[in-house]
């Protein structure tokens, strides 16, 4: 979608409310924007969480308010940032694409020790995709579905690191695929030789410009996707079948996480002049005919199934074919109804389970010859301070409430073992993730101090004021049970150290909604808000939830997701660091600034990560978690299952 269209964002931002409602947990996630990469996210508790709007904005008044309030630490802030910039523009100069192997790998399929045929049955616990055209589709579904038939550029492991799909090698500065001119940079896609379509056309560089093409048609006015990117590339070159070279206006940083959304499409079945008659509502959309990954669709019945079969054309991305002959994907409407159809022997797998159910899941799994396992996802947990409010504009308080919680004790009771309490809102599987921070400890004595030292002092009611006003704000989230019971343990946290909190639940279409229908994390109607965030193996895709200029405000039409109101120079700055280098050294230098920059300053309060329950058939083989949008099917191909 073009987010420079104010009309579109309306209408993303109230199907996104929509789709959050559906869910039983809530999850807002880092969306397509100008200033962006896209990112997507893994489920909620019972169903796919979605994306949430990230365009550019204006700085605001409340913005202006706490960058005054704060004034000289950010100047401090932005002195170290400039060091570090400094740094890093000397690294991307003599490193070459530095510290590359820690985000890119060499991913080979097993085509040699599986068993010909059969079918995988999964079930996902909400509703289906309404498409599966890869530039129209944004559902966390949606994406799961369109992998299974568009082959992409580069994809994501297992171990959250890029790999060459339909290229011979991950375009890189070391390689020489990526060069840098004068602030222009050139990327070289060396195709996999021999590519076909699924009726045994062949595809050909052609192929790749053509999407290019029809990305970027001014016609083309309902993509999902972020277009900064494609819109950054002034022409590309097809010097032979197997050669694509992409010329771009300028350096972009985060090109892995756009190659990794590069499908390619054909003129045959997306003409470009039919761009004006809406593609999501072709044919195509539903039951593409020319597609290019392991499997095709033979049928598409909106919310209860999808069915695969081979695609016996697929050998070029592998030296194989798939080896099942049908997958199919059944949508319930809830996790029950899932694992019961896993039970009684309907369905291979279910994922996206409840974390309060691990020892119920795990006996369900052994009593149906199946496995129960905890797969980790780019997506977190945590406490959201609007900072336009004059009671969270003092680190002290905000690093007060936050050592005054038990967060392990919060995981033992709400969520699962292989939950992991986290220092700044980035998963550490991520390479990009500053290693070096260890969370704050729950140490209430010293949260009372912080307190003290801030001037908050406590009354003979118990609660603490300062010049005639309490310490007394509102918590808010959805709803939804472990919403709500984890807010009441945590008001009692905040009650043992003299603060007077209360809890306020509100519908996830009334939370997450748009600016124009009065959401409450978009108009900052909240004290402290508290839900979940993910970004994928590139972090970028999170920057809209920092950027001072992603604010929402009148003047902006609400366009923006930084919902805490955080105006922090040395953060803008190392974004725009990690933005203009390909460097990967330098991209990771700007980025731990960046998380140093939020870990000192508590301007948000990060709780947990979250992780994806799933229970697995025993008869399948070869299946291997995946926490990145490239998902658990993201090695399809290699999978098979006994008969």
């Amino acid at each position: 979608m073009s987010l420079k269209r104010a009309l579109h964002l309306l209408v993303l931002g109230v199907m996104l409310a929509a789709l959050f409602a559906a869910c039983g947990d809530n999850t807002a996630t880092t969306a397509p924007a100008p200033t962006t990469a896209a990112a997507t996210t893994a489920a909620a508790t019972t169903a796919a969480a979605t994306t949430a709007a990230a365009t550019t904005a204006a700085a605001t008044t409340a913005a202006a308010t706490t960058a005054a309030t704060t004034a000289a630490a950010t100047t401090a802030a932005a002195t170290t940032a400039a060091a570090t910039t400094a740094a890093a523009t000397t690294a991307a100069t003599t490193a070459g694409a530095g510290g590359a192997s820690d985000v890119i790998e060499n991913v080979k399929m097993d085509g040699t020790s599986g068993k010909k045929g059969g079918e995988l049955v999964l079930a996902f616990a909400g509703q289906g995709p309404s498409q599966l055209n890869p530039y129209y589709a944004g559902e966390t579904v949606a994406v799961n579905n369109i992998r299974m038939i568009y082959s992409y550029v580069i994809g994501q492991s297992n171990n959250a690191k890029y790999y060459a799909y339909t290229v011979s090698e991950v375009p890189t500065l070391d390689n020489g695929d990526v060069v840098v001119n004068n602030n222009k940079m050139d990327i070289t896609l060396k195709l996999k030789p021999n590519q076909k379509w699924s009726d045994g056309s062949p595809l050909t560089s052609a192929d790749y410009k053509y999407t290019w093409q029809w990305v970027t048609s001014p016609d083309n006015t309902g993509l999902y996707i972020d277009t900064t990117a494609w819109n950054m590339i002034s022409g590309v070159d097809t010097p032979d079948d197997n050669t694509v070279v992409l010329h771009f206006k300028q350096v972009y940083g985060p090109y892995l996480n756009f190659l990794n959304g590069f499908y390619p499409l054909s003129s045959k079945v997306y003409p470009l002049d039919q761009i004006k008659n809406d593609p999501s509502k072709s044919p195509e959309a539903t039951k593409p005919t020319l597609t290019s990954g392991p499997f095709k669709v033979d049928e598409f019945v909106a919310d209860d199934r999808i069915t695969y079969s081979r695609n016996d054309n697929f050998s070029w991305a592998w030296g194989f074919n798939a080896y099942l002959d049908k997958v199919v994907f059944r949508f319930t409407k809830d996790a029950n109804s899932a694992v019961a159809a896993l039970q009684s022997g309907d369905i291979d797998e279910v994922e996206n389970l409840d974390d309060n159910a691990v020892d119920a899941n795990t006996k369900i799994a052994q009593a149906s010859n199946a496995k129960f396992d905890i797969a980790p996802q780019f997506s977190w947990e945590y406490l959201q301070f609007n900072l336009s409010n004059p009671l969270f504009q003092d680190k002290n308080v905000r690093l007060a409430l936050l050592e005054a919680i038990d967060r392990d004790a919060l995981v033992k009771q709400f969520r699962t073992p292989k939950t992991v309490v986290l220092p700044v809102n980035c998963n550490p599987i991520s390479a990009f993730c500053n290693q070096s921070l260890k969370p704050y400890p729950y140490d209430p004595e010293n949260a009372k101090k912080l307190l003290d030292a801030a001037g908050w002092t406590v009354g003979s009611d118990g609660i603490r004021a300062k010049g005639g006003q309490k310490l007394s704000f509102t918590l808010s989230s959805t709803t939804a049970p472990v919403r709500v019971s984890t807010a009441e343990v945590m008001l009692q946290y905040w009650k043992a150290i003299g603060v007077d909190a209360k809890f306020q639940g509100y519908s996830s279409t009334q939370y997450f909604g748009p600016w124009a229908n009065d959401g409450i994390l978009a108009k900052g109607k909240f004290d402290i808000g508290m839900f979940a965030q993910s970004a994928d193996v590139d972090p970028d895709g999170g920057a809209g939830n920092y950027y001072s200029t992603q604010i929402p405000t009148d003047a902006n039409k609400g366009n923006g997701a930084n919902y805490g109101r955080i105006s922090d120079p040395a953060i803008d700055k190392g974004f725009d660091t990690e933005k203009s280098t390909v460097d990967i050294a330098a991209r990771k230098a700007a980025f731990s600034s960046i998380y140093q920059t939020l870990y000192d300053k508590v301007y948000e309060g990060a709780l947990y990560t979250r992780v994806n329950n799933y229970i697995v058939s025993n008869k399948v083989h070869n299946y291997k978690a995946n926490p990145t949008t490239d998902a658990n099917l993201w090695n399809v191909v290699e999978v098979w299952v006994d008969q």
